[in-house]
């Protein structure tokens, strides 16, 4: 065989062998790209079934307050009617079934809230405006803030809209108010709740800012890691609200998924202030 017919032989074999590699590469990208698409699935349930814990422990943080809140209207109810009975008055009788129906709307009004969100399954995004999408929160905890001797503060000085998915939102709402009532336990405070105009140009400010215990600078850089808390679970019939360490991590997810940031200030002994920024609904996208 001449040198030249050689050395043809010796290409076709040196591009044979690159064309295996190139298919044995091409075999790996695929792979790697079937894996890196599992991945990310894997990722997406994870991150739901977090959001979904999340919010069962909001629910049962709410729950466990209503049960005490249902104590007191059967009380009153009952106490009401047992005073009627004892007298054999009409006139207390009357009153006492006024009683009973305002008491039992009360509990109606309750219960219907928490089954709103604890149904909620919406995944559109729609325009709400600032103030209305603040007060779907607080509707779910105003009643329970006086008995934690609580003032609640309105301070609405926006009434523009953000474009989110309004249960996702009152999923972080509700997780930095009831924080916020934690850390003004036992002795009470003022809870203040605030819409303004951003410093940042098409973004709308969502404050909510206690009086109580504020965070550890050691903290600060933690609480927003998952499963980081320092409140401990309760036990027994006790109405506290446990730490999961799932309620600032998840409701910043949820924020950066609106297009938002979620922001703290604190000072040890002075309260804490957290600051949603979201997207005003008339942005550009």
């Amino acid at each position: 065989m001449s040198t030249a017919a050689l050395e043809t032989d010796a290409v076709k074999k040196e591009l044979a062998e690159a064309n295996r590699r190139q298919a044995d590469l091409e075999q790996t990208l695929k792979r790697r790209e079937a894996e890196l698409a599992e991945a990310t699935r894997r990722a997406a349930r994870l991150e739901q079934s977090l959001v979904s814990a999340q919010r069962l422990t909001t629910i049962g943080q709410i729950a466990a307050h209503m049960a005490h809140e249902f104590k007191n209207i059967l009380t009153i109810i009952m106490g009401h009617a047992q005073w009627a009975v004892s007298r054999n008055d009409p006139e207390l009788t009357d009153r006492a079934l006024h009683t009973a129906v305002a008491s039992s709307q009360r509990g109606a009004d309750v219960v219907k809230g928490l089954l709103s969100y604890a149904g909620g399954r919406q995944v559109r995004s729609q325009s709400i405006a600032a103030d209305k999408l603040l007060d779907r929160a607080l509707g779910l905890l105003e009643w329970s803030l006086p008995k934690s001797h609580i003032q609640l503060v309105r301070d609405y000085a926006c009434d523009d809209s953000v474009r989110v998915v309004p249960v996702r939102m009152d999923q972080v709402f509700l997780n930095l108010i009831l924080n916020a009532r934690n850390a003004m336990d036992p002795d009470g405070g003022r809870l203040t709740v605030a819409t303004r105009p951003a410093e940042t140009e098409g973004y709308l400010a969502f404050s909510v800012q206690d009086t109580g215990r504020g965070i550890l600078a050691e903290h600060r850089e933690q609480i927003f890691e998952p499963f980081f808390t320092t409140r401990p679970r309760t036990d027994g019939d006790s109405t506290g609200d446990w730490g999961t360490g799932l309620g600032l991590p998840v409701s910043r997810d949820l924020v950066r998924q609106a297009g938002g940031e979620i922001h703290v200030e604190s000072t040890p002994g002075k309260g804490a202030t957290f600051t949603v920024l979201l997207p005003r609904a008339d942005a550009e996208p």
